[in-house]
């Protein structure tokens, strides 16, 4: 709409330069026929007065000739202008009547950029981007609501020795395997669980205690077991196993949620350290 302003300004504008130089065009016509009779009036004058008079009409000649030039010139601008002005009110027109449909299409196109932007190519679940941005959310949330956030760190034991032994495309495959039975073991609207980076899971849980993530957890590690996917690289199992680390806490703004995820990898450390295929937390689920 701007645009369209804009030109019909521009339209105006040169509408009335081009009316004002065709009333000083008649002007000077007057002017060059007044001259024409005085020179005729004037001719016992003597040449002087004559070749005076003849110099300012052959000049009063040449710049009629500009002038009609000029209004010839924006006689033409004007109607291009006319023309493009007409075009952009019919685009504008037309965008006003599909304005919504536009709309609509663009914020489809959004939404699409935004979710593959928050997705793990890979495993087509939740990336660290997305991880880090959701915890952030949550821990403001449960700190206004002063209601518990848990989050779950689940690292798959031995996984370079699984990709030695079966190649980088067996260790993708697992990576997809692991990933959707673990996203399966969430049931909670607001649950997040993401690839937190290489063959190490995430998982965010807003209004959940430490006893109920540490059940999560164990369902977790049980559904992994259960796979039974061979791993003879593992020294601790035949099959595909998980160490995990669990935390818990009631926001505050005088923490980050940085520190709770801290304690949750300090935990899957300690796992690993004691041995792997275990859960690392305060309070055990029997």
């Amino acid at each position: 709409m701007v645009e369209s302003e804009m030109l019909e300004a521009r339209y105006t504008e040169l509408l009335a330069e081009f009316y004002r130089l065709r009333t000083e065009n008649e002007c000077l016509k007057q002017q060059n026929r007044d001259l024409l009779i005085a020179l005729s009036t004037t001719a016992e004058h003597g040449d002087l007065v004559e070749a005076q008079l003849h110099t300012m009409n052959v000049k009063l000649e040449a710049e009629i000739a500009e002038r009609e030039k000029a209004e010839a010139m924006l006689q033409t601008l004007l109607n291009i202008i006319s023309r493009e002005k007409n075009d952009l009110e019919i685009i504008v027109q037309t965008i006003v009547e599909h304005g919504d449909v536009v709309d609509t299409q663009w914020q489809q196109k959004l939404r699409e950029a935004m979710y593959l932007a928050e997705l793990d190519g890979l495993t087509q679940v939740a990336n660290r981007r997305k991880f880090d941005h959701y915890l952030s959310y949550q821990w403001k949330q449960m700190g206004q609501q002063q209601t518990p956030l848990s989050v779950i760190i689940c690292d798959i034991d031995y996984f370079k020795q699984y990709n030695d032994a079966y190649g980088h495309l067996m260790g993708d495959a697992c990576l997809q395997q692991v990933a959707k039975t673990l996203q399966s073991i969430l049931k909670q609207p607001g649950d997040l669980f993401a690839r937190y980076g290489g063959e190490e899971f995430a998982a965010v849980l807003p209004q959940t205690e430490e006893n109920a993530a540490i059940c999560v957890a164990e369902r977790m590690q049980k559904a992994i077991a259960q796979l039974k996917m061979p791993h003879p690289g593992s020294a601790v199992a035949a099959h595909v196993t998980l160490s995990i680390g669990v935390a818990s806490t009631v926001p505050s703004h005088l923490r980050s949620p940085t520190s709770l995820l801290d304690q949750a990898d300090q935990r899957l450390y300690l796992a690993k350290r004691k041995g792997r295929n275990q859960i690392i937390h305060h309070w055990n689920c029997d």
